[in-house]
Order: C-alpha cells, then structure tokens, then sequence
C-alpha cells in the first residue's frame, strides 16, 4: 500500500512538472482552444491523464525490475546447482 501511495505521489509531481512545462499563457493562447475555459478543461483532462501514464509506467518498471530480479536468482541457482553436480567426485564409474 505504501509504495503505491509514492507512486501515486511521485506521479502527481511528475504530472505538476509536465502541466508546468505545457503552460500555455506564453503563447498568448494563439492556439486552440482559445477561451480560457477552454484552455482549463484541456490542462485538467491532460493532467488526470498524465498522472495515469506516469502512475502505470512506474507500476511497469517496477515489474520489469522485480522479474529481473527473479530471473537473476533462477539463474545463479541453477549456476550454483550445476557447479555443485560437476564438484562431486566420480564415484562408481571405472576409470
């Protein structure tokens, strides 16, 4: 539950820094929409979506990472089973 919560967070903040970038107040809203109403409704649908995507590719990442991680022990296991198996002395087999 915590690491969702600072994903959600990290998100938000990500989602506050990208609308902060995007500001359309320099432009002198010379592109649509050109009302200021509408120019809020487009931040807000952009900021829920933005906080969406960083929200999921965070959750990615991380998943990406933990499956890594897993795939790394399954190997080194394996690497560890095998040099076991290959360190045991010949026992039964004629020379």
């Amino acid at each position: 539950m915590a690491q969702r919560l600072i994903d959600f967070t990290i998100s938000i903040l990500a989602s506050i820094v990208s609308f902060l970038l995007s500001w359309p107040y320099f432009r002198n809203f010379e592109y649509w929409p050109e009302s200021h109403t509408m120019w809020w409704v487009y931040f807000v649908v952009g900021f829920v979506l933005a906080v969406y995507v960083f929200y999921v590719l965070l959750r990615i990442t991380r998943t990406l990472f933990e499956h890594d991680g897993l795939d790394r022990a399954e190997t080194a296991a394996a690497a560890a089973a095998q040099a076991r198996e290959s360190a045991k002395p010949d026992v039964g087999r004629p020379s």
